[in-house]
């Protein structure tokens, strides 16, 4: 873990953890790919990832595609949350560098 620390903060380690928890649990029960009551828990994990992640928790939308739903939409969210996070955090940075130069 603590090597997973230099590259992540808890937050973001907290929100792998959930969106793991939330994509294993569509795989291990069964009852949760039956067509309703998954939707239901599909519904679920969409609130879930527009809390955490925002707009682009909106990508759990996916999830109501037929045969996407196969997919594990929550970690495919924090992925492109965390490269969306990090290319903001290296644009500014870049930015900084350059407004030395004016």
């Amino acid at each position: 873990m603590a090597g997973a620390l230099r590259w992540f903060s808890y937050r973001e380690l907290i929100n792998l953890i959930i969106c793991i928890f939330l994509d294993s649990l569509d795989y291990i029960i069964p009852i949760l790919r039956l067509p309703l009551i998954g939707d239901l828990f599909d519904l679920l994990g969409l609130a879930i990832a527009f809390v955490l992640f925002g707009w682009i928790g909106l990508i759990s939308l996916f999830e109501f595609v037929p045969g996407l739903d196969l997919l594990p939409m929550s970690t495919v969210n924090w992925i492109i949350w965390i490269y969306s996070k990090r290319s903001k955090e290296w644009f500014s940075e870049e930015q900084g560098r350059f407004d030395r130069f004016k």
